[in-house]
């Protein structure tokens, strides 16, 4: 009976480590939020990827939960500023030095101005993917999910630059 009391608590303790670490792996990739972007700029300039998303959005979900298991993106998410933005969001939001708030469409329904503002020309598309350099200019745009593969080259590209 000691036998098995003395394992049980082995695999307790080791449970407890094995949780403290996922926990600290995931605080790795936690998003900021977009209202806090200009002044951790201000702090420390480096890129901002942001994923512009919506609750509803099931490829959305999907991409996030790629994120948080893609071991590239947590080993590199300290060279830029990670934010995943509800392009629904009614919040009003003060983003470089511009306030920016919802816009309602229907009844029921709108999208952020921020959201429009990030994605450029065209169509809305969920989720979607933007890359500001530390000057706000536009890098890189894309609507749609992002393999494994495109994600690699995008993170391969922000490695790339310069500190």
């Amino acid at each position: 009976m000691n036998m098995i009391a003395g394992f049980g608590k082995r695999c307790s303790v080791w449970l407890a480590i094995m949780g403290l670490f996922t926990s600290f792996c995931n605080a790795q990739i936690n998003p900021v939020g977009i209202e806090k972007v200009d002044s951790l700029l201000a702090q420390h300039a480096k890129p901002i990827l942001i994923l512009l998303s919506t609750d509803w959005c099931q490829y959305c979900r999907m991409q996030k939960n790629q994120l948080r298991k893609n071991k590239d993106f947590a080993k590199k998410a300290d060279l830029f500023y990670y934010v995943e933005f509800d392009a629904e969001s009614k919040d009003d939001i003060l983003f470089q030095g511009k306030s920016y708030t919802f816009k309602p469409t229907g009844k029921n329904t709108g999208t952020h101005e921020l959201a429009r503002t990030l994605n450029g020309p065209g169509t809305l598309a969920f989720p979607s993917w933007v890359l500001l350099d530390r000057n706000y200019q536009v890098l890189f745009r894309h609507g749609g999910v992002l393999t494994p593969v495109q994600l690699k080259k995008l993170l391969d590209a922000i490695g790339g630059m310069n500190p």
